[in-house]
């Protein structure tokens, strides 16, 4: 079709952006009258056409990206030659005032002419029963042949005489081809000028639409919009999904997969690490360096983790039980902010007893997995995001356990947080860049009293917060919590409390004297790096053993399998290593070394397989936690045979199969026997503080004289790291 009967306008900001005049000018009113002056005349000399074609994209465009065929709509539209020579001769002169307002009012009516022939393009998409998923231009998106094609098959010279040039420059100058490739969803309609491929960033006419991604996930279908620069993982973040990317999206842990479903997503490194060249054609990709520059339809197919197990008991004495609430009780809140999850619990001030409990994931952990991906987010531009993240799941488990128990606001009095020096940094806005350089200097580990308000952000409560005080960056109030909660302070022989979790905390004391540690234990523990790893959801593998050389799997929830979380890790190797299937040094058997040992099967068949480079991340882990505790007792100056109690804390060693940690060297054969799996005591502890009458002031004294061993230069540290390294008893 040829239409010359399209509207178009001048745009004066526009115009004045396009020549960098603003109103602090020193010419800006000159600017202005002389832009009245030429208003009328330069709508004068446009003369606006619009010609289109429908085609397919032939041998000369086509590539992976465009194949060959694919349906187009072939667009040239021009304001004629008039209007720029009429600039030429007032530069001619010398003019180059009213040059330069004459070429940038071109431009303006140019790209005003998109909004005119918008009816048109959906004209077209109608009859041909499309859509338009994308918008080409030459020379950013496609090769000037492009400029070619649409100036031959729309006939241009033949219908209104305009000219082609042997670059495949077109004439009149004040003239544009575009290719709008088509799409079966007639619901897209991505027709706007569209910069994201062009390298000037300075340009005043920058536009950069955000790209409509629908995203299917069982069978829901939703859409979400991603913006410039933006990844597919950090657009799923802002609509709160909850998922495993345990590496922070920095493509490493290969959590976040999506299959591209229609559309293009070019395959990236990071892709290729992480699929086959067969998934890689069927569509697969990670979301986290994905950076669509098209409409695309993608199906989700990482693990959710909204029904992620959190321990909340810190006591078996305690399970189960609940407290009828009594008219008089005041109530208090006890919370634990940990990497990974974050459990909530109301209780009565008067009698101690448990009302009601609130646990979820912490939401942060869709921005790395452990506190060292977390410092580093903050630092980087995601301060106030993790800040509302954890701040918003406060809220929630807040409002949950009070509506929930049918109380009024006013009756919660106190609430006490404990949580590790990272969490919260984060809760409180803390700057964390002194937490991730040396000499790892936290900015504030004393005891923190403030309003609900001012630590949540939220006015649904008037109680008065007071979060537990650390030992040091890397031994936080959740630790201080788990001694107090255990007494450690208040008895003669020395225990051992060890808090397995993203981060491997260590502290032995008595009530003379206590040190305390924290090794870098990664990941691997919560499911993180692990080929099939999950958390604590329903179907993850939890316990295994190996029976007649195959593998019989235990699920949480006795669920279908869906992956392998910490537990069955440990579990796993300790049975592998048993069936003499991995060697002292951690190689697995010839026969499963490429692809795995067979742990479990899908309902859609898939194996769920432990790898060798999954057994070298336990390995990793274990020898971590085995060589602080080891530099942690020769350090204190006794003997392992020495302790009293060893209390293994957190939801992975309340889940721990203590003799297989032990059969695999993690944890040494001296416990044996002397080990109490005591679940969240950072919880506990929290709880205590709000029931004892000195709570706080214990606290705030086993934060203060407890003393921090620094493994990061510690060369028995390094050796004893080297010694466990081997899967041995001992």
């Amino acid at each position: 079709m040829i239409t010359r009967d399209l509207e178009f306008e001048i745009n004066r900001d526009e115009v004045l952006r396009q020549i960098d005049c603003y109103e602090d000018s020193d010419l800006y009113e000159e600017i202005i009258e002389e832009y009245e002056e030429i208003l009328d005349e330069i709508k004068s000399l446009c003369e606006p056409v619009f010609l289109m074609e429908y085609g397919k994209i032939g041998p000369e465009l086509a590539s992976d990206e465009l194949l060959e065929g694919t349906p187009v709509l072939m667009v040239l539209y021009s304001i004629g030659e008039k209007v720029s020579e009429y600039s030429t001769e007032a530069f001619r002169r010398g003019d180059y005032l009213k040059g330069m307002l004459s070429d940038a009012m071109a431009d303006s009516a140019l790209f005003s002419l998109e909004k005119s022939f918008t009816p048109y393009l959906k004209e077209a998409c109608a009859a041909h029963h499309m859509g338009i998923r994308r918008r080409l231009e030459a020379p950013q998106d496609v090769s000037m042949t492009a400029q070619k094609i649409v100036f031959e098959k729309t006939r241009a010279k033949e219908l209104c005489g305009m000219g082609l040039s042997t670059g495949y420059m077109l004439d009149p100058l004040k003239s544009n081809a575009v290719l709008y490739v088509l799409t079966k969803d007639r619901e897209v309609f991505m027709h706007q000028h569209n910069c994201r491929n062009c390298d000037r960033y300075d340009c005043k006419m920058r536009n950069i639409p955000d790209v409509p991604v629908k995203v299917v996930k069982g069978s829901q279908i939703g859409t979400i919009m991603v913006k410039e620069r933006q990844s597919i993982l950090d657009a799923l973040m802002e609509r709160d999904a909850s998922f495993t990317a345990v590496c922070g999206g920095k493509g490493k842990c290969g959590k976040c997969k999506i299959r591209v479903l229609d559309g293009y997503l070019p395959v990236t490194s990071f892709d290729e690490a992480c699929f086959t060249e067969s998934e890689q054609k069927e569509g697969m990709r990670l979301a986290c360096k994905a950076f669509p520059a098209e409409p695309l339809q993608i199906e989700l197919c990482f693990k959710s983790e909204s029904d992620f197990m959190v321990v909340s008991d810190y006591e078996e004495s305690s399970e189960g039980r609940t407290s009828a609430i009594e008219r008089e009780d005041d109530l208090g809140i006890a919370i634990d902010i940990g990497t990974t999850t974050i459990a909530v619990q109301l209780l009565s001030l008067k009698t101690g007893e448990k009302i009601l409990t609130h646990t979820t994931i912490n939401h942060q952990r869709n921005m790395g997995a452990d506190v060292i991906s977390r410092i580093k987010a903050s630092t980087e531009g995601k301060k106030e995001e993790l800040r509302a993240s954890v701040r918003r799941d406060l809220s929630e488990g807040v409002r949950h356990v009070v509506q929930e128990a049918g109380i009024l606001p006013e009756k919660v009095k106190k609430i006490a947080i404990a949580g590790n020096t990272t969490m919260v940094h984060l809760l409180m806005g803390y700057n964390c860049k002194s937490l991730g350089v040396y000499p790892f200097t936290p900015v504030n580990i004393a005891l923190i009293e403030d309003t609900y308000e001012k630590i949540i952000g939220d006015d649904f409560l008037s109680a008065e917060v007071r979060i537990m005080p650390g030992i040091s960056t890397f031994v936080g109030g959740d630790i201080v919590a788990g001694l107090y909660a255990c007494d450690i302070d208040r008895k003669e022989a020395c225990s051992l409390l060890i808090d397995l979790g993203t981060n491997g905390e260590i502290a032995l004391g008595n009530c003379r004297k206590i040190m305390a540690t924290s090794t870098a234990a990664g990941p691997a523990f919560e499911g993180g790096n692990i080929t099939w790893g999950v958390g604590s959801i329903e179907g993850a593998i939890a316990g295994v053993t190996i029976e007649n050389g195959a593998a019989v799997v235990r699920t949480i929830g006795d669920k279908k399998p869906t992956g392998i979380c910490g537990t069955g890790v440990v579990e796993s190797v300790a049975e592998l290593i048993k069936a003499e299937l991995v060697d002292e040094t951690g190689c697995l058997d010839d026969d499963y070394f490429d692809d795995g040992y067979p742990l479990a099967v899908m309902e859609d068949g898939t194996k769920i397989v432990l790898t060798q480079q999954d057994i070298r991340e336990i390995q990793l882990a274990k020898a971590a936690v085995r060589a602080g505790v080891e530099t942690l007792f020769l350090r204190y100056g006794i003997s392992k045979e020495e302790v009293d109690h060893v209390y293994l804390a957190g939801g992975f060693g309340f889940k721990l199969d203590c003799q297989k940690a032990i059969e695999i060297g993690m944890i040494p054969e001296e416990f044996s026997g002397k080990i109490e799996a005591i679940g969240n005591s950072s919880l506990g502890g929290a709880v205590k503080c709000l029931l004892q009458e000195d709570g706080w002031e214990r606290a705030s004294a086993i934060g203060s004289r407890s003393e921090e061993i620094n493994l990061s230069a510690d060369k028995d540290f390094n050796q004893f790291y080297m010694d466990y390294m081997f899967f041995e008893r001992g």
